[in-house]
């Protein structure tokens, strides 16, 4: 199994006690009757990460995690328990996910975390022999609604409701043809939804499907412009709304468009540059410039600890981290700290503001993305000179 220590300025990550939990000094040696965890007892959380491949920004998100465990436990861990982190790499794979999963589960951990959307298609088969263990997913709601699990926790927002928040955008702007632009990969179930909630506004849509291994965006552009389309919701990576978008500035087709909060990074605004002047983008989470308190503490512990967590992708991991605390301490006012009152503690965030997030979406009943499909939840950004800056609704 492949673990991870490292040592940051500041803080060091040995604080995180990244390390393979043999069977011998597996969570279960701190767990009494019933499954209750003793009193400052070490909690496992194991991590299906994706450190290599194609998506391997993505392990900015468990840098972010590792960051909050380091500082919490350097002070003294989460209400009296220190939080050990075992990592696994899926490499992005659905055959990494299933694999990383298994691994995990054998240490028998207090929790698991798995990032991105094929990782966790993968590891579902796998989690559903373990429903007490909470698992939290950092991929698209949609996919965690459809998985069934649960004991499954969606960390991230609702693609199709993201798409919706775009609809809502452009509608109110009195555009009548939008276009759907999305990889199937990740944006089928917005594409089959999407028709449906444009018909409430009185709007057409064009469906464009994109797979992320286009390279001649020419023929979207041609697409857009045969169809009469008026405005683009993007569900699509950074190199394909890169790419289209400078075929439509070559092409002259000047159209608002909106992408989701996934690509709400200077990455996306690299590869795009000015082709993305005027751009929209829907967002939960806040950018690490954000002046809040609870911004820029992470802005300051995360420079100390995983600067190249100093992200979006960063603030992920911290406030999964900040919502697992809340969750413990929760969980343990009202008596023993086991799983399911751990879960039970989680279901009853929704509603709080937690971590960097003003409000937690969740309800008890619906848990498998922040937003718990709500569009009121998202704010909305524009690209203005270069910069991200935020326009409400």
């Amino acid at each position: 199994m492949r673990t991870t220590l490292r040592r940051r300025a500041g803080v060091a990550l040995a604080a995180v006690s990244l390390a393979v939990v043999s069977a011998c000094g597996s969570s279960t040696s701190s767990i009494g009757g019933e499954g209750a965890y003793a009193d400052g007892a070490p909690l496992t959380i194991g991590i299906s990460t994706v450190a290599t491949g194609p998506l391997a920004i993505n392990n900015q998100v468990t840098e972010g995690l590792e960051a909050y465990v380091a500082s919490k436990n350097a002070d003294g861990g989460f209400d009296g328990h220190e939080i050990k982190l075992e990592v696994v790499d899926s490499q992005g794979t659905v055959a990494g996910g299933s694999t990383s999963a298994r691994q995990l589960l054998a240490s028998d951990p207090f929790g698991v975390f798995v990032l991105s959307t094929a990782p966790f298609a993968g590891s579902q088969t796998v989690l559903k022999n373990a429903p007490d263990v909470p698992v939290f997913v950092l991929a698209n709601g949609s996919v965690v609604k459809e998985s069934g699990l649960p004991n499954a926790f969606g960390m991230f927002t609702d693609y199709t409701t993201e798409s919706f928040v775009g609809l809502e955008t452009f509608a109110e702007q009195g555009k009548k043809k939008i276009a759907l632009v999305y990889d199937p990969t990740i944006g089928e179930d917005a594409a089959k939804h999407f028709p449906v909630e444009a018909g409430k506004l009185g709007v057409e849509v064009v469906d464009v499907p994109l797979p992320a291994t286009a390279t001649n965006f020419a023929p979207i552009v041609q697409k857009l412009r045969s169809a009469g389309a008026d405005a683009i919701v993007f569900q699509v990576v950074a190199q394909s709304i890169s790419g289209t978008m400078r075929a439509a500035q070559k092409a002259g087709l000047n159209l608002p468009a909106m992408s989701y909060s996934g690509q709400l990074n200077s990455t996306t605004l690299g590869l795009g540059g000015d082709a993305l002047e005027g751009m929209y983008f829907s967002a939960l989470f806040p950018l690490v410039t954000d002046p809040s308190p609870a911004v820029q503490e992470f802005a300051t512990k995360i420079a100390a600890i995983e600067p190249e967590a100093a992200t979006v992708l960063g603030i992920l991991g911290w406030n999964t981290g900040a919502m697992i605390e809340r969750a413990i301490e929760d969980a343990s006012k009202k008596g023993d700290l086991t799983r399911d009152s751990f879960m039970e503690a989680l279901r009853g965030l929704g509603g709080q503001q937690v971590g960097v997030v003003d409000r937690v979406g969740w309800t008890k009943d619906t848990v498998s993305s922040i937003d718990a499909g709500n569009t009121e939840s998202f704010k909305v950004y524009q690209v203005q000179d270069g910069q991200f800056v935020e326009v409400g609704r």
